[in-house]
């Protein structure tokens, strides 16, 4: 509503009343400037202007002249209303500012569960890293361990392998003996004959094998009833070419014997047949260093380093652990029919190496070639199956050994056993020229060597021609 105002002198008390309402916007205005946070202060500023735009224009409204020259008229119900508006725009404002503040802290509080959130997931992500960090550790660990069990194996090998050539090759202290009428020098190691020059071959390892007329082999026998060498076969094998030469000895051939009184006391020294070296010991262990004794004094004192022995019961057990042996008899006889091929097996392989006629007088010639037959045959099928499985000879080894009397230890198989897979080159059986004689007052044959023979076949075998 308007109201009419008569006095020029009061136009100065309504510009001072507007200036006043002015001022009274201005200071609410200021107030509430200072009241809004800092941190919204561009918005602030904006409305400020804004509105004191709006208040400005607000008071050229509600002011009138009457066009008298004299009076005016004050819209005071606007200026009540705008007043208000401004208040409550200003409230708003604040109102939003402290939805921004709100907002802000909604904001940090969100940033804040992100942190938490994303806290948790580095967890997630560590306990994952640090469970494959362990199972990296088990499997190192497992590995580390397999490979020191196979380097252990290698080694252990390598070293067994070692040791088993050492105690097969050697000749540290060897002193020859020869008949008179041969030249020779440095203990028989260089050796002249027939205008050539010999040298002993070191790489030569010699194994003599013996099978033994017993069913069980004893440790307690007494002197001369410890049996018999009925099979004696001397193997020699060249480790730098692989070339294998089995000298066979016949049981029934004259040779230095040593002999030994019921209380294994060394009684004497007599000729008498090689086989018989055995019956004159322990029944084991002394039985079988007497037989290689006697094999060394017959071959001039050359060493033997290792010996294997075997009872009647061990023949079918190693026979049948490589699934028998095939043969072609060379003669008819028992079991066997001369030409027909046969696979030995169980009890049919001791008939077969061990038939003997006692009343023929050479009739150990005949079961000496079925032997040789017999081990070819053994030989051409354990070589491959050996290449097939090192194990093998252990096997035998380990079957065999209630059956047996050896120094051949794990060192010395395990040497044969590699070496062999990997060198050899083929097996040749040697015979010894001689013959039988029956002498008065000796009821056993007796088979007298060809000694010229007998030393070229020994050069053969341990010596290499140099000259």
């Amino acid at each position: 509503m308007s109201k009419p105002i008569n006095s020029l002198t009061e136009d100065k008390d309504l510009e001072n009343l507007s200036n006043a309402g002015d001022n009274t916007d201005n200071t609410v205005s200021h107030n509430l400037d200072k009241e809004e946070s800092s941190t919204e202060k561009e918005v602030s500023d904006a409305h400020s202007s804004h509105h004191h735009h709006q208040h400005y224009h607000h008071n050229t409204d509600v002011i009138h002249d009457n066009g008298d020259g004299e009076t005016f008229e004050v819209d005071w119900d606007t200026i009540e209303r705008n007043y208000k508006h401004r208040h409550h725009h200003r409230s708003h404002s604040s109102g939003e500012s402290d939805d921004k503040a709100s907002d802000i802290s909604h904001s940090s509080d969100n940033h804040k569960f992100n942190k938490g959130h994303l806290s948790r997931g580095n967890s997630k992500t560590n306990n994952k890293k640090k469970r494959m960090s362990k199972k990296k550790k088990i499997f190192l660990g497992i590995l580390i361990f397999l490979l020191c069990v196979i380097l252990g194996i290698v080694v252990t090998f390598f070293v067994m392998r070692y040791l088993g050539q050492k105690k097969l090759l050697n000749y540290d202290n060897v002193n020859m003996s020869f008949p008179k009428d041969i030249d020779y020098e440095n203990n028989g190691r260089i050796v002249y004959y027939n205008g050539h020059t010999y040298e002993f071959n070191d790489n030569i390892a010699s194994i003599l094998f013996m099978g033994i007329d017993k069913r069980e082999l004893v440790d307690d026998a007494v002197a001369a009833t410890a049996g018999q060498a009925d099979a004696l076969y001397l193997l020699t094998y060249d480790t730098s070419n692989g070339h294998i030469k089995v000298l066979c000895l016949n049981r029934d051939t004259m040779s230095e014997v040593i002999r030994y009184n019921a209380a294994g006391k060394y009684y004497d020294t007599e000729t008498k047949q090689i086989c018989l070296a055995y019956a004159y010991g322990d029944g084991k262990t002394t039985s079988a260093e007497n037989q290689v004794t006697a094999v060394e004094r017959l071959i001039y004192n050359i060493p033997i380093n290792a010996y294997y022995a075997i009872d009647l019961s061990a023949i079918k057990v190693i026979n049948d652990d490589i699934g028998g042996v095939t043969v072609t008899p060379e003669y008819t006889f028992g079991s066997f029919t001369k030409g027909q091929s046969i696979t030995l097996k169980g009890d049919l392989t001791e008939e077969f190496v061990r038939h003997r006629d006692t009343t023929l007088l050479d009739d150990n010639l005949r079961r000496m070639s079925c032997q040789r037959l017999y081990l070819n045959s053994f030989t051409s099928q354990i070589v491959p199956a050996i290449k097939d499985d090192f194990t093998l000879p252990l096997k035998l080894y380990q079957d065999s050994s209630e059956y047996t009397v050896t120094n051949i230890n794990p060192n010395i198989m395990t040497y044969l056993a590699s070496s062999l897979a990997t060198n050899y080159s083929g097996l040749n059986m040697i015979t010894t020229k001689g013959e039988y004689k029956m002498v008065t007052g000796d009821a056993s044959a007796e088979f007298k060597l060809d000694k010229n023979d007998f030393f070229e076949k020994i050069l053969d075998i341990y010596y290499n021609k140099i000259k």
